[in-house]
């Protein structure tokens, strides 16, 4: 065949279509209905179902050792083409549901169906069906059946499940504690959760009061183990006399129980003293600033601080408490909140060189470890998570040139793998996360701003190219809120001459809103004061939602005065002040919502002697 002059190429072209998948996929369903091509049986209760052996052993670990290809290393006394599934206990119904699911990726998931799938998919190591079931019990969660899924998913091993259960259980305990579930438990089960230091209730009452209602449930049975639970699980020093002597005279025993318990109290005197809950709270770890009041030279951080909103007179003022400082100073990094810990990657130290480090704080034995390295050192990067995994995206390893790789590292597997790269080399974007997808905006390169949108969906591991945004930006920071993306700030180059000969060529961009369901972008509505003036003297560091408010953190230039913290009302549109106060000579920090152990938060307290808040026992502070 001749091929026009001009349009040949020497270089080759690679071509790729989903569609060949999927039709392959087709065929293979369709032929497993017919004998001949079935090379396998799978014999579940007498019951004997062909299938294709190739393609049970590339959709499961499981399979592909049983049938395993390599015969001339094993002797089978056997038919290695006959596999018997019934010490398993699947059922057939199960399997066939699991058959259709290798065969066309689809599968419909129900309260009568999931359990038994989850079962199977943990046995035949089928792992991404049971992620998909995982994903389905996570959405699932009430407090009727918190308790019976927080036991299923330890015994399945199933450890984000498990998470998100102990994380609604500490949340909704006073609910939970009226359910039959939690009248049911077997002491040892009752004594686990009742030890929690971040059980969310009121006062110490309410724990003693769900010991009561336990004991009631089977009183004849249940009066010694109500006794033992009550001298190791309630913090005497946290009941008010009123209390007992209101409800006790009822049960003298437990009275007395509680009497002994507190006469035995020194042994557990520390536990005794530590108040229940939790607090959220705006986190700030590393970037830069000057080294002390007194000295300008700016240095990299490692310090780490928290900022506890106080209401005083109606106005907003706030202290950060230092938390345990970053193994390593870093500025131009990102951190994360996953499963319950701080996790702080990348950036660059004080000698510039470009960090692939990384680090873990666990507020429960309050210290940071090295976990394993990026593949590539990052700065200016995207740091987010989606459930147990956290993504670093783009970046610069050589503050020159921008990178288009992007990793995930797995809290549970303890790697980083390599994922899909995009398409744009771009640094100091915007990043978001909507319905497990990422959304990659704005950036730029050198010389170059961008306004284009790429979206990752972790799901297929494919990019996308979405609406871009209307003003080019860049270091601007984003957040989601429902199905919705906010950027707030960043900078771009004025184009118009006459500013430029004025030395005013930096503009700090306004706030835009993305629909993902719509894919358009808008310019957020504001009534009244806005997020601060549009002056290059404000930088913002980071953007959180904590349910209620979008909480935006930087140096925010309010006509000479300057707030760290302003707060945005979706629903009003109005701005307010959170926090005025920055942490002391501490800047270009990144930022996120982190939740502590309340009696961790009173300790940081009395170390630094700051006395400015107050914590009650068994209370939440909402930001």
């Amino acid at each position: 065949m001749d091929v026009e002059a001009g349009t040949s190429t020497t270089t080759p072209q690679s071509f790729s279509t989903d569609r060949h998948a999927k039709k392959i996929l087709t065929a293979l369903n369709e032929n497993r209905r017919l004998l001949r091509f079935c090379d396998g049986t799978v014999v579940l209760n007498g019951s004997k179902i062909p299938v294709q052996k190739n393609v049970l052993a590339a959709a499961s670990h499981y399979f592909r050792l049983v049938f395993n290809y390599d015969d001339s290393t094993h002797t089978h006394t056997a038919d290695p083409s006959i596999v018997d599934l019934t010490s398993l206990g699947i059922g057939e119904d199960t399997f066939a549901t699991i058959l259709d699911y290798i065969y066309t990726s689809n599968i419909s998931l129900c309260d009568d169906n999931i359990q038994d799938i989850l079962q199977a998919s943990d046995l035949l190591l089928l792992i991404d069906l049971k992620a998909l079931c995982c994903e389905y019990i996570e959405q699932c969660i009430t407090p009727q059946n918190c308790i019976g899924i927080r036991a299923f998913s330890a015994l399945y091993a199933c450890p984000w499940v498990h998470h998100k259960a102990s994380s609604y259980l500490d949340e909704h305990f006073r609910d939970i504690s009226h359910c039959e579930e939690f009248l049911r438990l077997q002491t040892k089960d009752l004594r686990e959760i009742l030890k929690r230091d971040t059980l969310n209730v009121r006062s110490e009452e309410d724990i003693f009061n769900s010991i009561l209602r336990w004991n009631k449930f089977d009183e004849t049975n249940r009066k010694e183990d109500s006794k033992g639970i009550i001298r190791d699980c309630i913090r005497v020093k946290q009941l008010n006399k009123p209390y007992l002597q209101r409800n006790c005279p009822a049960d003298p025993e437990f009275y007395t129980c509680l009497i002994s318990t507190h006469d035995l109290s020194p042994e557990r005197k520390e536990e005794d003293e530590r108040c229940r809950g939790f607090t959220d709270v705006i986190l700030a770890a590393g970037g830069e600033g000057p080294i002390s009041i007194k000295q300008e030279d700016v240095e990299i951080k490692s310090c780490v601080r928290c900022l506890l909103p106080v209401f005083l007179d109606n106005k907003g003022e706030g202290v950060w408490i230092d938390l345990p400082s970053l193994i390593g100073r870093r500025t131009g990094h990102g951190v994360v909140d996953v499963g319950g810990c701080l996790y702080a990657c990348g950036g660059r130290d004080q000698n510039c060189i470009i960090l692939n480090t990384c680090e873990k704080y666990d507020p429960l034995v309050n210290k940071w470890c090295e976990i394993p390295r990026m593949n590539h050192g990052r700065v200016g990067f995207g740091l987010l998570a989606i459930d147990h995994n956290i993504y670093a995206i783009g970046g610069s390893n050589d503050m020159t040139e921008p990178l288009t790789s992007m990793e995930v590292y797995n809290i549970y597997t303890n790697k980083w793998s390599a994922l899909p790269d995009m398409n744009l080399k771009r640094v100091w974007s915007s990043y978001c996360n909507v319905d497990k997808k990422i959304y990659v905006m704005a950036g730029g390169a050198v010389g170059k701003l961008f306004e284009a949108v790429e979206c990752f969906d972790t799901r297929t591991e494919t990019w996308t190219s979405v609406s871009p945004m209307r003003e080019k930006r860049c270091d601007a920071r984003a957040v989601a809120v429902g199905k919705d993306i906010y950027v707030l700030g960043g900078f771009r180059r004025i184009e118009c001459p006459s500013a430029m000969h004025g030395g005013h060529n930096i503009k700090f961009c306004g706030t835009e809103l993305y629909s993902t369901r719509n894919d358009y972008w808008a310019q957020l509505p504001t009534r009244g004061t806005g997020l601060c003036t549009m002056s290059d003297s404000s930088q913002v560091y980071g953007a959180l939602y904590d349910g209620e408010e979008i909480l935006v953190v930087g140096d925010l230039d309010m006509e000479g005065t300057f707030h760290c913290v302003r707060a945005y009302n979706i629903h009003t549109g109005m701005w307010h002040c959170i926090s005025p106060n920055p942490p002391l000579n501490q800047r270009s920090y990144p930022v996120c919502l982190f939740r502590l152990p309340t009696y961790l938060l009173e300790q940081f307290q009395r170390e630094q002697e700051k006395e400015t808040f107050h914590l009650k026992t068994g209370s939440t502070l909402s930001i």
